[in-house]
């Protein structure tokens, strides 16, 4: 976690995003260089070698793959490939975009203000810009991108954070903990499970089978009907199945097809409507004698051949237009023995169905049913509870955790985990710096435009600063390497003091610097001057170890003050820049979302992996598309995700750079369509629309309601709400208004059931909509709107 609240501000520094920007703004991947930002920090890499493999790490002796990523930090501009793109206008913006990044990132300096004149305020001239922009024009990248995809230069890697260890062991606990709930169904569910077993015992006790027929049955399981094929030893034993199911009305039409390679008898309700030995095509039977309520179809199959016999049936009725016939028959029954197709299945019209089983045949695939002779689950609960093995639980609880909605969504998850796990253990392709084969003569743009070179310049830093080594790693030459190692020697007298500053800001709200992207003259002098120098000297001492620095600030007496103001002190001091309180500020977007998903417990923690796609309105992203959607590029469509992955952290979720995620962008995230360091905090009505409305929101409202009723008491259930919301205790106040709310919110949905229902849908609950549930969801939507929950202090 710690790491992953580190990695926030320095992907918005990097202009981090999943979309190449501009006006087509489509995909491209660039999570392997995010994983790698993460790894370095889960690590504490010193900060040197933070700073020198972003920059250089292609250059550096014998680069490692890893190395090689590190360099997307300069690469995560925005690139386009637009109709009527001028390839070296283009190329020149990608420059200039990294000058910005470095100058700002590293030194909080704004030097593309000298992209074409000196600059207005800083002692850097137009000639120093382009020596400055000469380190980065070697570079191979070319000026118009690709569709939808990464520019070049690219390399394949795999992530450090998702290894193929790490995914094999993270699925082989997702699975252990699906078969532990399978097992072990909540305790709140045994009066259900108790209805169930009555309920299946007395279904499943009408399928009959002859045990020595059920060793000779084959399954053939198809995308139609299925087939069961008897063992090719051949018998006269009849094989019989028969099963009850339930009609509302009795339909206008209702047929059998039924297909059989010897001969089968078909028996409804105790009346034979006809037999069939013609196993070149189904034969349909006209369904007579169903009747609303309890139905019984038997069929009687007979194998006496020399090869294996099959049979296939299915009962199905016309759909209300007449074009389609619905299969109407318990979808459970197919689950044990897949004679008769899913419920709600679709098939074609009668007339081409019997032409040859719908073209069913050639896609036969055996496999040995599950449940041959005795019913499995009938034979368990048949058994006294008492006298049931730990087998017989296995089974009831396995089949009764199945039909339940909480248990079933598990398993899609888990599907759908295990298939990003994969993903993420695979390796990507990413987008990295090349040096280009052909050196490249840098020269002054005149007014900076791209086709009006002037003066030839060599690479070099501003003369205000301090000297860079005259011979270069590369033939003499400087290179970025030389640039990297510049900005982390120890004589250097920004990186240090932006860097510390940048982390100050983080912990307190405001930098010692408060303008953190411009120490320039137009920036704010140092609040403690003394104090910034002595932590960057620090810093640099301890060998770049930012760890060690973020330790050093949060232990201070300064940072562990209370955030409470006399008047005194807001009289003398309203924006606490001396520091004689703790800092108070709303916290970042990305953590009011986090908090909400952690205060609930539906927080994911998963570490790494490509982005994700929680919830977000329909239709955003193409509203913005280029072309209008439907068109060639997947990123102007968004596609929301499902499962526990709506619930990872923020840092994980999809990045488009001109439709930023709209929770997070009114909560003041920047859109990265350009460095940035430092964000502004607003306070607009729409931010309370997002805190109570947005089904992010919603459902963690739910999921903590659904916590605190469980608490036992109603003081504990709000005390529990609380503590993981507020990290203490409800106030007698706050006791006696969140009891009066609870009260007053159920009383209101006992009379609106609909309402109820409606609202717990819209926080991904399903069920008839239990006024008590509503009533404390909406007490925890209560506490998770207190600015206390979305504010450090």
């Amino acid at each position: 976690a710690a790491a992953e609240r580190l990695a926030v501000d320095w992907l918005d520094g990097a202009r981090y995003a999943d979309t190449n920007g501009y006006s087509i703004d489509d995909h491209r991947d660039m999570w392997i260089w995010r994983d790698w930002v993460l790894n370095a920090f889960l690590t504490n890499k010193p900060f040197d070698e933070f700073t020198v493999e972003q920059i250089a790490g292609d250059l550096l002796p014998g680069a490692t793959e890893q190395q090689r990523v590190a360099t997307g930090f300069l690469r995560n501009s925005m690139n386009t490939h637009e109709g009527g793109t001028i390839p070296e206008e283009y190329r020149v913006t990608y420059n200039v975009d990294k000058v910005d990044t470095v100058a700002t990132v590293f030194m909080g300096l704004t030097m593309k203000c000298a992209q074409c004149h000196d600059h207005k305020y800083d002692p850097i001239s137009q000639k120093e810009f382009y020596q400055f922009y000469a380190f980065f024009n070697q570079s191979s990248e070319p000026g118009s991108g690709v569709t939808n995809s990464n520019t070049g230069p690219l390399i394949e890697a795999g992530s450090e954070i998702c290894t193929p260890e790490r995914v094999k062991r993270d699925a082989a606990l997702r699975i252990a903990e699906l078969k532990r709930l399978r097992a072990m169904p909540p305790a709140r569910l045994a009066a259900q499970r108790d209805r169930w077993e009555t309920e299946q015992l007395a279904s499943l006790g009408l399928f009959k089978i002859g045990e020595a027929a059920a060793k000779k049955l084959v399954m053939f399981p198809q995308d139609q009907p299925s087939w069961i094929w008897f063992a090719a030893d051949k018998t006269a034993e009849s094989v019989e199945f028969e099963r009850r199911f339930n009609l509302e009305a009795i339909p206008a039409k209702a047929r059998l097809w039924v297909t059989c390679d010897n001969a089968c008898e078909v028996v409804i309700n105790g009346r034979s409507i006809g037999s069939s030995d013609d196993w070149t095509r189904p034969k349909v039977f006209e369904a007579r004698g169903l009747k609303a309520g309890e139905n019984t179809i038997a069929v009687r199959a007979t194998n006496v051949g020399a090869s294996p016999a099959g049979l296939l049936l299915s009962l199905a009725m016309r759909a209300a237009n007449g074009d389609e016939w619905h299969v109407v028959t318990d979808k459970k029954w197919q689950a044990r023995l897949p004679v008769l197709g899913a419920a709600g299945t679709k098939w074609k019209p009668a007339a081409e169905l019997a032409k040859h089983g719908g073209g069913a045949w050639g896609t036969l695939y055996g496999e040995k049913p599950s449940d041959t002779g005795p019913d499995a689950l009938y034979q368990a609960l048949s058994m006294a509870k008492q006298d049931r093995t730990t087998a017989h639980w296995a089974t009831i609880n396995t089949a009764f955790s199945e039909m339940q909605p909480a248990f079933k969504t598990l398993t899609n998850q888990l599907g759908l985990e295990e298939k990003i796990l994969r993903k993420a253990a695979d390796t990507g392709r990413t987008t990295v710096m090349v040096m280009d084969y052909k050196p490249r003569k840098t020269h002054i743009l005149t007014r900076g435009a791209y086709d009006q070179p002037g003066a030839e310049v060599s690479a070099g830093t501003p003369s205000i600063l301090p000297p860079m080594g005259k011979t270069g790693t590369q033939n003499g030459k400087r290179t970025r390497l030389d640039l990297a190692h510049w900005l982390v020697d120890p004589d250097h007298p920004l990186t240090s003091r932006v860097i510390v500053n940048r982390y100050w800001q983080m912990l307190f709200g405001t930098g010692l610097v408060k303008t953190a992207e411009d120490f320039g003259a137009q920036g704010e002098f140092p609040s403690h001057p003394e104090l910034l120098d002595r932590l960057a000297a620090d810093f640099v001492a301890s060998g770049w170890d930012l760890r060690r620095l973020l330790h050093r600030m949060v232990i201070s007496e300064t940072y562990r003050q209370q955030s409470a103001a006399t008047p005194e002190l807001l009289e003398k001091d309203p924006y606490n820049r001396l520091l004689a309180r703790a800092p108070r500020f709303r916290l970042a977007a990305e953590f009011v979302r986090d908090g909400a998903l952690a205060a609930s417990g539906l927080l994911n923690g998963d570490l790494g992996g490509p982005s994700v796609h929680p919830y977000q309105p329909d239709g955003l992203w193409e509203e913005v598309s280029h072309y209008g959607y439907p068109k060639p590029f997947s990123s102007q469509k968004f596609l929301p995700g499902s499962g526990r992955v709506l619930y990872r952290r923020s840092l994980y979720t999809a990045w488009k750079r001109t439709s930023p995620p709209p929770s997070m962008a009114i909560f003041d995230a920047p859109t990265r369509e350009t460095c940035s360091v430092r964000r502004l905090n607003t306070n607009t009505p729409l931010q309370a629309l997002v805190l109570q409305n947005d089904p992010q929101f919603l459902e963690a409202a739910r999921a903590l309601g659904d916590l605190m009723a469980a608490a036992g008491s109603l003081q504990d259930g709000l005390d529990l709400g609380a503590k993981r919301v507020l990290g203490r205790a409800t106030t007698t106040k706050e006791l006696e208004v969140l009891s009066a709310a609870l009260v007053r919110y159920r009383r209101a949905y006992q009379s609106q059931p609909e309402k109820a229902r409606q609202l717990l849908a819209s926080a991904g609950a399903t069920g008839s909509g239990d006024p008590t549930q509503v009533a404390w969801m909406l007490v925890a939507s209560t506490l998770l709107n207190m600015d206390e929950a979305v504010t450090r202090q």
